[in-house]
């Protein structure tokens, strides 16, 4: 699978990425764009992957969990020396018990965005390719 991103015009920085068949727009945060920029979408795939992990992981346990919302907070403040804090607040409908509630947590903890921020080895390579 590959992910494309196209610049939109010429002087701006606005982009579509194009995934899966789906568009996505990339700009800067404000002042200098109206956004999202990458690390929206960095932090949006933790987010996401938290809540579709917990809801397959529900309906194939059978518990009652209806719906998932997250909300990624994000500390970039220490970003430039290597630290880049997200907190997943995760709120869960339907009734659960506090065993069940405990249990999704430990599925949230592994989901595979998780794991790919944080025990993977991820390997980025770059190359120029020339304009046909």
């Amino acid at each position: 699978m590959s992910i494309r991103v196209r610049h939109n015009a010429p002087n701006t920085l606005k982009f579509t990425a194009l995934a899966e068949g789906h568009e996505l727009p990339l700009d800067m945060p404000r002042p200098e764009g109206e956004g999202p920029d990458p690390h929206d979408y960095f932090d949006t795939a933790l987010g996401g992957c938290k809540a579709m992990t917990l809801m397959v992981y529900a309906r194939r346990k059978g518990l009652p969990l209806e719906a998932v919302d997250v909300e990624v907070v994000r500390d970039a403040s220490e970003e430039r020396r290597g630290v880049y804090r997200l907190t997943a607040k995760l709120t869960l409908h339907g009734g659960l018990s506090d065993a069940q509630i405990d249990e999704l947590l430990g599925v949230a903890e592994k989901c595979p965005v998780h794991k790919l921020m944080t025990a993977v080895d991820v390997q980025v390579s770059t190359l120029i390719v020339r304009p046909a």
